[in-house]
């Protein structure tokens, strides 16, 4: 068992091809999809602005306005980080503005916004009307740290490109039943589930590397806080051996390498697209949604967006874990049977 993961490893790491799939691929995805994604502008909250303000705050490069209900409202969004600083028109006698800057604390967006509001202000002064800017800082609270623009593209890719580096490696499987490898290992005093396993466990060691690199890539270099690290654990776990079972019946179907390869590319971008890999599944209809579920990628992005966006605890992803689970039993299983009718069947 231990000769056949050696094997598998060193002709995964010795192909340069999977190697750049591995690692260059999703780093440079990462970065464009995430940069195109993140937004320059700061989001400011507005409270009964005067048509005026508003006018020259959309046309503000920096800002982007948003409308609050009240002033309790807008100060609930400062918290929590929706918007970076708020504004409130006063009270103001006819040919005169007043308004009200409020943030809660002098955060760098914070500063840049209010440098921007009282440009804005002069401008309005310099049209006639009196203006007036008075500060108000909120009390900081405990919540926790801002979204990074890279927190649902660090995960999707994270997803997408470990099911195809995955799939893939299916063509070493494939090589070694075309120069009789398997058929030799089938000859000898080994049970069945021992061969699937080697292939398995190999599979899962260089998907244990991929998704650590990009784990690492995502905390450090792009501020994604992936959320519990158990449930994250357990989720890229769980994915793996789904893969790897997909991994393996793919490589006792095909009859080339070439074969495996293509196969293994569409079937990983088609499951990625169905799953929520290249678009929330929240903005598409209910019966895509649900059949995107089909696969285990919607299952992984459902928890990832629970760990990183709602901050959830352990128990709040066990039914996606749950899911995976079941997936990648099933998938095993298949693996087994599939393998052991190709490999030890006649002829």
């Amino acid at each position: 068992m231990i000769p056949i993961i050696g094997v598998n490893l060193r002709r995964a790491i010795g192909d340069k091809r999977i190697l750049a799939l591995a690692t260059l691929f999703p780093f440079l995805f990462i970065l464009v999809t995430g940069l195109l994604a993140g937004n320059p502008r700061e989001p400011i909250g507005l409270v009964h602005p005067s048509h005026r303000l508003v006018t020259l705050i959309e046309r503000t490069p920096d800002l982007k306005a948003r409308m609050e209900a009240n002033r309790a409202a807008l100060a609930d969004d400062i918290l929590r980080g929706r918007v970076v600083a708020g504004l409130i028109s006063l009270p103001a006698r006819p040919g005169s503005q007043r308004v009200e800057f409020i943030s809660e604390s002098a955060q760098t967006a914070a500063v840049q916004a209010r440098t921007d509001v009282v440009a804005i202000l002069d401008l309005i002064a310099a049209e006639g009307t009196h203006a007036t800017l008075t500060d108000t800082t909120l009390a900081r609270a405990h919540l926790p740290a801002p979204l990074s623009p890279f927190s649902y593209v660090a995960p999707s890719d994270l997803v997408l490109f470990l099911g195809i580096t995955m799939l893939v490696l299916s063509s070493g499987l494939v090589e070694s039943r075309r120069l009789g490898v398997l058929r030799r290992l089938s000859a000898a005093p080994v049970p069945r589930r021992s061969l699937v396993a080697a292939q398995i466990v190999g599979l899962l060691v260089i998907a244990a590397g991929q998704s650590l690199g990009l784990l690492f890539v995502g905390r450090i270099l792009f501020g994604v806080h992936w959320g519990n690290p158990l449930a994250v654990g357990m989720i890229v776990a769980l994915l793996s051996i789904c893969y790897s079972g997909a991994s393996v019946l793919i490589g006792t179907w095909s009859r080339t390498e070439e074969q495996a390869v293509a196969v293994s590319v569409l079937l990983g971008i088609a499951a990625g697209m169905l799953g929520g890999c290249m678009y929330p599944l929240d903005v598409v209809g209910s019966v895509i949604r649900e059949t995107g579920h089909v696969v285990p990628q919607a299952w992984a992005m459902d928890a990832f967006i629970k760990l990183i966006y709602d901050h959830a605890a352990f128990s709040a992803v066990l039914p996606d874990i749950g899911a995976l689970a079941v997936i990648a039993l099933v998938l095993s299983v298949l693996a087994s049977r599939v393998y052991a009718v190709t490999v030890y069947s006649p002829g």
